[in-house]
Order: structure tokens, then sequence, then C-alpha cells
């Protein structure tokens, strides 16, 4: 194992972990404590006999790319989880090698050679992979969720290697990361918002939910933006927005029933809105009966129902959760590993 730190501020940052001298076992503990950061992992059946995995990663600032090539394991997000640590992150991941999906198996989401695969940390995950070599760019939502359609909609979502964009976007972050070390910081900061418009435009060039209607499915990812938008509004009505999109309440209702309908689809925003507000450090002072009401819900009983039901915690329970989270790494990177990385961006 070796890290090299930025040197005299010209280069940027870059992590090497490699495990072959290591005994399987110690590999595979090594790895659960540096991406346990992030996840919860287990080695698949009969894996941990020989475990082992190679990590390098370069700190672009504001972004960072990692590749990894590792043995067959899952990898868990629970709710808990997300509210103790509160990682706000988006990472796009291209399966060189190997397979990555959802262990359930639905969806038709299991990524093969090619296939980007998104995980958004802020939501539960339960996925397996086999014997895998991934390229990866972790992003602070706050970066690319303004760039997006459908920003809530990308967790666990595949989306083919064959496409053009996805072609395009997968030899980017290759290149990038083959010139990365001989990189500047100056140079690696102007890559980022390039970096970031071509992904957003890999997300946004097919529609990250089903729409069997065959409806129109920009407008209905317009109309859910500015729903995510507007949510915290108590006024909003179904009859504003569809006098907003020039359409008529019949059509509203018609675009919104593959997604729940209008109400639920309000009511998925808030509760997002919400979400994130218990688990805002900053917030830890507001009651919660007033960010029920901030988010549009008029009586505090009913939002901490369908609060539990939707996040199988209270909203006391997600706050006393994030009361527990680490505080931010803050200062010089050098000396971290990348996830710890990861966990300064914010």
């Amino acid at each position: 194992m070796h890290q090299n730190a930025q040197q005299g501020g010209l280069r940027i940052p870059h992590s090497l972990l490699e495990t072959t001298r290591l005994s399987p076992a110690r590999a595979l503990t090594l790895w659960r404590e540096s991406i346990g950061a992030l996840y919860d992992v287990r080695a698949c059946a009969g894996e941990d006999s020989r475990f082992h995995f190679r990590a390098e990663a370069y700190h672009f600032g504001e972004i960072v790319l990692t590749a990894y090539r590792c043995s067959a394991q899952t990898f868990d997000r629970s709710r808990t989880r997300i509210g103790r640590d509160g990682f706000d992150h988006i990472t796009l991941q291209f399966c060189l090698s190997g397979r990555h999906g959802r262990r359930d198996g639905s969806g038709g989401s299991e990524a093969g050679p090619g296939d980007l695969f998104i995980a958004d940390l802020a939501q539960p995950q339960a996925t397996e992979t086999s014997d895998f070599d991934s390229l990866n760019l972790t992003v602070p939502r706050r970066l690319l969720a303004p760039l997006l359609d459908a920003p809530d909609e990308q967790n666990l979502r595949r989306i083919s290697g064959t496409a053009p964009l996805t072609t395009l976007l997968r030899n980017h972050l290759i290149g990038l990361f083959k010139s990365a070390p001989v990189m500047s910081a100056r140079e690696a900061e102007a890559v980022i918002r390039p970096t970031l418009t071509l992904a957003a435009a890999v997300l946004n060039s097919e529609t990250p939910v089903d729409d069997a209607s065959g409806l129109d499915p920009i407008l209905t990812a317009q109309i859910r933006h500015f729903l995510s938008e507007g949510a915290a509004s108590t006024a909003l009505t179904a009859e504003q927005v569809a006098a907003r999109f020039g359409i008529s309440r019949r059509k509203l209702s018609y675009l919104m029933e593959p997604h729940g309908g209008f109400a639920s689809c309000l009511r998925e925003h808030r509760l997002h809105l919400a979400f994130t507000m218990l688990r805002d450090p900053a917030q830890r002072g507001t009651a919660v009966a007033d960010v029920a009401q901030h988010c549009g819900f008029a009586w505090r009983t009913n939002f901490a129902r369908t609060f539990r039901r939707r996040y199988g915690m209270t909203p006391q329970e997600t706050r006393a959760l994030a009361a527990q989270r680490l505080p931010a790494f803050q200062g010089d990177v050098s000396g971290r590993n990348m996830w710890e990385w990861i966990q300064m961006l914010r």
C-alpha cells in the first residue's frame, strides 16, 4: 500500500491502495475499513478466501475520480446509515469488466462491461457485484443536480454503454484518469465543469423512469423539476401547475399517472425536502412542526405518519441520527485516502 500526496501544489492529489502483498483476510479487513466510510460491504460466499483489491484515485478539487478492481461482494446503504452519515453525493460508475446491479434483480438495472451504473448516496441501496473493474466519478449533489431533468430519479439506474453519449463520457473519464498524473491543480479545476455538463447530457438523454404511456418525457421531467423547486409552497396546486405549463388539468393528471399521480409526486418532493432539512445541522434548532410547515405539510401528525412510512423512521429519529454524524474533514487532503476525500466533498 502507498499513497502520494500533492507535491508543491503543482499536481493533483493521488491515492493508491493495493493488497497483493497482504493475506486475503487482511485485504478484506482493509477494504471494509476504507470503503466502509460509504458502504457496508460483504464478500460473496467463498470470496473471502481469495479477496484482494486495487483502488486508485485522483482528487480534482470538487469531484473525485476513482478506479478499483475487486472480488465479488455486496454493497449496502440503509436509511439508518444515510441518516447518520449525511452524504449527499452521486456516483457515476462505469463497469469496465464484470457486473454490478440490484440484489433483487429488479428494474433491468444490472450493468455489464461498458455500461453506466448510477448510485445516489442519499438513497438506500442493496447491490451485488461479480469480480469487477470500475471507473467512478463521485460528485456532490449541489453540482450535478441543477443540471439534471430528474435529479432524484437516478439511483441504481443503468444506462447502456452502447449509447453514443455514454460512450463519449466513458472515453472522456478514461482519458481524464490517464492524464491525471501530469495535470496541475489549475487544469483539474478547469475540467470539472465540462465533465459535469457531459455527465448531465448522458443522464438527461433518456427518461430515468419507465414511461409506458408514450407521453412526452421532456415535459414530464420539466413538471417534476418544477414540483421539486416549489415543493415548499402550500399554495402549489394542480391547477396552478397546469396553467404554468399551458396544459389542461386532465393532461397534467395523465402525465403524472405513471409517477403515482400529481398529489403523490408533490408529496414525495416535500418529504425529500423535509428529510434534507432534518439532517441539516444548521436546522437543528428548528422545531419539527416548523419543518413540516415549511415543507408544505399543514398537519404535523399527518407529516410524522407519512414521513415514517416513507423513510422507516420518525422525523425525530432522523434528526437524532444526523446529530451522531462525524464532522466533515477540513483542510489539506494529503495523507487521506480516496473515501475520506469523498467524505470531504460538500
